[in-house]
């Protein structure tokens, strides 16, 4: 077989399309299957994230940057998994500029719950087509664009000013012009 050295750019390109339509596609199902263990797919990697953390704990911006969801965004998630009592914020107590999200008694047993309902997914859609030593093999190799590829920063989009009906009077301060 020839290396990628040799091999034409088009196979190179192709394979490359391959594993990401391959690890986008396997994603959704094991995430289908979460979400039929009870646990909405959108929660899913805010639950695992908070599940691994210390004191399962996190501020709420590393969440965000983490999901590579924007901050208002994120916030919009926080606030459904807030009211359905899956996570708490509360601000630092030694800094006012940052919120921490932290799983709930009731997030702790969901985050379990869909913890346990992704393993077994990977059990059974990944692990069934794949050895354990391949996967190990390809997140290794993964890994090493891992370190070279920074992570993507999320930027809220510019607020755009409305656009302004030119029938109407200019006003500024209050006085007509």
């Amino acid at each position: 077989m020839p290396s990628a050295e040799q091999s034409p750019p088009d196979d190179v390109v192709d394979s490359w399309l391959r594993i990401v339509d391959a690890a986008a596609r396997t994603h959704h199902r094991l995430l289908e299957k979460v979400s039929k263990a009870g646990v909405s797919d959108q929660w899913f990697g805010v639950l695992h994230l908070l599940m691994r953390a210390p004191d399962h704990r996190m501020p709420m911006t590393k969440l965000a940057r983490d999901l590579s969801m924007t901050a208002g965004g994120f916030t919009k998630l926080a606030d459904r998994m807030g009211r359905e009592g899956l996570i708490d914020r509360r601000g630092s107590s030694g800094d006012r500029r940052v919120v921490y999200a932290t799983l709930t008694e009731q997030g702790l047993e969901h985050a379990q719950r869909s913890e346990e309902a992704f393993l077994e997914a990977v059990k059974e859609v990944v692990l069934g087509q794949l050895n354990a030593k391949q996967v190990l093999g390809v997140a290794d190799n993964l890994s090493r664009l891992l370190q070279t590829v920074p992570a993507p920063v999320v930027e809220e989009p510019p607020l755009a000013a409305p656009e302004r009906d030119p029938g109407l009077p200019e006003r500024r301060r209050g006085e007509e012009r």
